[in-house]
C-alpha cells in the first residue's frame, strides 16, 4: 500500500473521531454543570 493512501485514511479517521470526541466531552461537561447547579439549589 502507498504511504499517501495510508495517510489519507488516517486523516479521514481523525477528522471523524475528533469532532465526536469533542461533542461527547462537551455534553459530559454540561451534564456535570447541570447536576452541580441542581445540587446547589437543593442545599
Amino acid at each position: 500500500m502507498d504511504y499517501d493512501t495510508i495517510f489519507f485514511w488516517v486523516m479521514i479517521v481523525i477528522w471523524v473521531i475528533m469532532p465526536t470526541f469533542i461533542v461527547y466531552e462537551e455534553l459530559k461537561e454540561r451534564r456535570a454543570l447541570r447536576e452541580h447547579l441542581q445540587a446547589e439549589e437543593a442545599s
